[in-house]
């Protein structure tokens, strides 16, 4: 911007202070477009931790099973249950979650 002498890239919004950050295309009804990281934590007793950081888009949708394995790895069993956004509620997951004895809650 500052060689071509141009205060604005075609196709691209940017933050001059953060320039790392890219707009995220969700194409929800209230907020098409959000900004920033997008980051998937698990909750344990008192504890969080940062499963997922990424600059961008992703389905989270497909991380439920890699989370769980993690969990497993770092407790050495299963958890019991799992809460979750209506995305994760997918045929693949609600399968693998039955299968390891994983209770699934949250909204259909």
């Amino acid at each position: 911007m500052l060689d071509k002498k141009k205060h604005m890239i075609d196709g691209r919004i940017v933050s001059i202070s953060q320039p790392h950050v890219q707009p995220i295309v969700r194409g929800k009804v209230n907020a098409p477009v959000e900004f920033g990281a997008k980051i998937s934590v698990s909750l344990d007793k008192d504890y969080s931790f940062l499963e997922t950081l990424s600059w961008n888009a992703y389905n989270e949708a497909n991380e439920l099973t890699r989370q769980i394995e993690n969990y497993k790895k770092c407790f050495g069993y299963y958890p019991e249950s799992m809460h979750v956004d209506g995305i994760y509620r997918n045929h693949e997951n609600r399968r693998y979650c039955k299968k390891h004895n994983i209770r699934m809650s949250g909204p259909p």
